[in-house]
């Protein structure tokens, strides 16, 4: 029985681990969007490269997003470099400021003019690799795939952009059109709020769990 206790016990600790971790990548804080529109959205950082705080965020634009517009973020320097030299398309775009705690968080906001791309039959997931470079070390946000073909490829995820006539997580409804800014941050803040909250609840249940059996 106390072996049996321990295991759940365990469990339940480790399953508040995984909720503290969930938006742990670089990462849009609304990833599901519908063609053809303005997403307003933010990337966010969750955590510095193995304790050390992040200085830059560096992200490479797809080729066939033709309009995005990084937002400044206080405290950090933003640069944009275009495809043609001076004009034309952005091809990356990266701030470098800080340092932000690596046990910290920050939303770098973005508006993405989403291609009308034709969606009927599958959608369209666009990456955006993205370099996480700290104090001291680098992430390297890169793999174009999901989480579990990235963990086999002992890989980071590139951040994703899924085009898509259904969008989940009310992205059908925020982020398109005039929201401003604080849209992504409160969206991203409130994941934030969820997965700390679900962590410290579901340790504690181990915890007790423990004790009542």
């Amino acid at each position: 029985m106390v072996a049996t206790t321990l295991r759940i016990g365990s469990f339940f600790a480790l399953l508040g681990f995984l909720a503290s971790t969930t938006e742990a990548h670089v990462s849009f804080t609304i990833d599901e969007t519908l063609p053809g529109v303005e997403l307003n959205t933010s990337l966010s950082v969750g955590h510095g490269c193995d304790g050390s705080s992040t200085v830059e965020l560096s992200i490479s634009v797809p080729e066939n997003i033709t309009s995005v517009e990084p937002q400044e973020v206080n405290g950090w320097n933003l640069t944009l470099t275009h495809r043609n030299g001076s004009s034309g398309p952005v091809s990356n775009f990266t701030w470098v400021g800080g340092p932000l705690d690596a046990h910290a968080y920050q939303a770098f906001p973005v508006l993405i003019q989403v291609p009308n791309v034709d969606v009927s039959q599958n959608n369209v997931t666009l990456y955006f690799p993205a370099i996480q470079r700290c104090e001291n070390g680098t992430n390297a946000w890169v793999f174009e795939g999901d989480d579990e073909q990235a963990e086999a490829a002992n890989q980071k995820p590139a951040p994703a952009l899924v085009i898509t006539n259904t969008p989940s997580n009310s992205s059908s409804e925020e982020g398109h059109g005039s929201h401003n800014n604080a849209s992504g941050d409160d969206q991203s803040g409130a994941q934030q709020l969820f997965g700390l909250t679900a962590a410290v609840a579901a340790s504690a249940f181990g915890v007790a769990y423990q004790f009542l059996l």
